[in-house]
């Protein structure tokens, strides 16, 4: 009998929070598309519960969550792998990702107040998670970026308005077109996350702060999250939701040269953990080369 993963995010709600987290330690908290949905189903169940003031998000194990289930990225269209077999059109492409990054849209203008507590590796689409949130605290060691933008879309995030606003579009397009990993302190320095603590500390602090929220008005938290919604619109910041799922559907279609890394064909080849080494040891290699003096 197949396992259903959508059993692996957890919902739990006592003292005024709503507690959804992430169970599939084994793979570092990987998250399939099937994950997202039931993920979406909480969060609707929590903004229903007037008891809810706060929703924390966090991961079972040494890893809050490395993102998208790299087994299922690329045959997100039902497309046959078969010999000869036609490749989704655009229309199918756009269809999906729309659905999807409406997703991250619901999380971002959520009801309620939202928070990550992130350790070990968040990357990926655990990072749009966190950058989703109104407030994250990570773990010192936490290992946090967007590495996946090496497999094609190179600075074409889901959430390239609010890189931009949080780190300005210099350090923005570092982030995201660099695909490098840095620590909860850096992140911290940044603005990715608010606060860095040792990993010994992290619930604690997440408890302290949701603490702090709940004693709260129910009205007033719902009133200062209408005045982010409406202030985060005048910024712009709803368009990103659109140029994401546009962005992402036209970089799942591109075409790749013969020098260049398809991570899907090295994929087929040996498997999501050997392309993924590969993946890496080419960009690692770039990093150690020496430039060569005149």
């Amino acid at each position: 009998m197949t396992e259903d993963l959508r059993d692996r995010i957890r919902y739990e709600a006592r003292d005024g929070r709503a507690y959804i987290t992430f169970c599939r330690p084994e793979k570092r908290n990987a998250l399939t598309y099937e994950m997202f949905d039931r993920m979406m189903e909480h969060i609707e169940t929590a903004e229903r519960d007037d008891d809810v003031r706060c929703i924390i998000f966090k991961g079972e194990g040494p890893d809050f969550s490395t993102g998208h289930d790299l087994a299922q990225v690329g045959s997100e269209y039902g497309f046959s792998r078969e010999p000869g077999a036609r490749r989704p059109s655009q229309r199918i492409r756009i269809h999906f990702d729309k659905h999807h990054v409406e997703q991250f849209r619901h999380l971002f203008y959520c009801i309620k107040p939202t928070m990550s507590l992130v350790q070990g590796n968040c990357v990926g689409a655990g990072l749009y998670i966190v950058e989703a949130c109104d407030l994250a605290i990570a773990a010192d060691n936490a290992r946090i970026g967007h590495p996946e933008q090496k497999m094609g879309l190179a600075g074409s995030s889901y959430m390239t308005s609010w890189c931009i606003l949080t780190l300005g579009p210099k350090r923005a397009r570092e982030l995201l077109l660099l695909g490098e990993v840095m620590d909860g302190k850096r992140a911290a320095e940044l603005g990715i996350v608010n606060k860095s603590v040792p990993l010994e500390d992290l619930e604690e602090a997440g408890e302290q702060w949701a603490e702090r929220i709940v004693r709260l008005p129910r009205d007033a938290i719902a009133i200062g999250k209408a005045a982010t919604h409406l202030a985060m619109d005048s910024l712009g910041m709803t368009s990103q939701f659109v140029h994401g799922y546009v962005g992402h559907a036209l970089g799942t279609n591109i075409r790749y040269e013969p020098d260049e890394l398809n991570f899907m064909k090295e994929r087929s080849k040996s498997g999501v953990t050997g392309a993924a080494k590969k993946r890496e040891g080419r960009y690692d290699e770039a990093s150690k080369k020496k430039t060569k003096k005149k």
